[in-house]
């Protein structure tokens, strides 16, 4: 299979680096696989100085972009020689960078401003013609609203790609905030057919029944 794990930041930190590489590793012997992480706590937490600082989105949002990559290094070292040694800035480099690199896992943070990693990960599938995006997160599920807010909240199973695209169409776009999908990843994801599954990242062994195609605990978007 080929597809793209995007790990979101909130997952993304101490020993789970060491187990996450340690499975990339062991999967890539069987697929093509490319990652993209978030920024997590590095990006929340200089991204708050920096609105004491700015009202510029567009350089918030480059705040964020630095801090996925840098976590995109940490997860470059551990994966050590099955990692590409470099991290593409578009998907244009990151096709580059699958010629140039074709047996190794390519790892990359953000793109660019105006853009979540969300849609960096889509943007990689479509041009990389993945089969499936995998979103981890730090819930088993997409919920029809936050779950960490509301008690209530309902864990969602199956969302189809128009479902999807009426729920983010609302959405005001604002830097680190957090969303199951920004709106240009979920027009993309419509226009090129591509499914989406969205799970609990740190549930390593859930992601592997994704890509052995078996059943697994999550959110499937357009199955």
């Amino acid at each position: 299979m080929r597809a793209v794990l995007k790990f979101g930041g909130s997952v993304f930190e101490g020993e789970f680096i060491h187990q996450a590489a340690d499975r990339l590793k062991a999967w890539s012997k069987g697929h093509k696989l490319a990652v993209v992480v978030g920024g997590g706590k590095l990006s929340r937490d200089f991204g708050a100085l920096g609105r004491e600082l700015t009202s510029d989105e567009d350089l918030l949002d480059s705040i964020g972009i630095f801090s996925a990559r840098l976590n995109a290094s940490l997860l470059i070292a551990a994966l050590g020689d099955d990692a590409c040694p470099e991290i593409p800035r578009s998907e244009d480099e990151f096709m580059r960078l699958a010629e140039k690199y074709p047996n190794k896992i390519i790892v990359s943070g953000g793109f660019r401003p105006k853009q979540r990693t969300d849609a960096v990960a889509v943007e990689i599938a479509q041009a990389w013609g993945a089969e499936v995006v995998v979103k981890g997160t730090d819930v088993d599920y997409a919920y029809d609203r936050d779950p960490k807010q509301f008690e209530d909240a309902k864990p969602l199973e199956e969302v189809s790609f128009e479902e999807l695209e009426r729920m983010v169409s609302s959405t005001e776009y604002k830097a680190n905030a957090p969303t199951i999908m920004d709106r240009a990843a979920a027009a993309l994801l419509r226009e090129n057919n591509i499914k989406v599954a969205i799970v609990n990242g740190r549930d390593l062994g859930n992601i592997e029944n994704i890509l052995e195609g078996k059943d697994f605990k999550g959110t499937k978007i357009g199955f």
